[in-house]
């Protein structure tokens, strides 16, 4: 993707919230956009496959979540950080 794109996709909260529900490919481990925050510069991603044991409130084993990474796509300073070179969206290009 050009440099240009990007950035500008990455300072624009409308085209980030379009992501939620893509299928992704990050460090060979597939995952779907499960929430992005524009105001804080996360994108949350939720596994494919591979659960987590979510606890309640007392600390016991409560339920299965997906296990989720949380990551930066942009610093700062409103540049795209590293995540989008590891990073291949499976269902067709990011941008249209």
């Amino acid at each position: 993707m050009m440099d240009q794109a990007l950035h500008g996709m990455v300072n624009d909260a409308d085209a980030m919230c379009a992501l939620i529900g893509r299928q992704v490919r990050y460090l060979d481990v597939g995952y779907e956009v499960a929430d992005v925050l524009p105001d804080e510069g996360l994108m949350i991603l939720a596994a494919c496959d591979g659960d987590d044991v979510q606890e309640d409130i007392y600390g016991r084993p409560h339920r299965l979540v997906p296990k989720c990474r949380t990551l930066r796509f942009r610093d700062a300073d409103g540049q795209p950080t590293g995540i989008w070179q590891d990073m291949a969206f499976l269902d067709g290009p990011m941008l249209a």
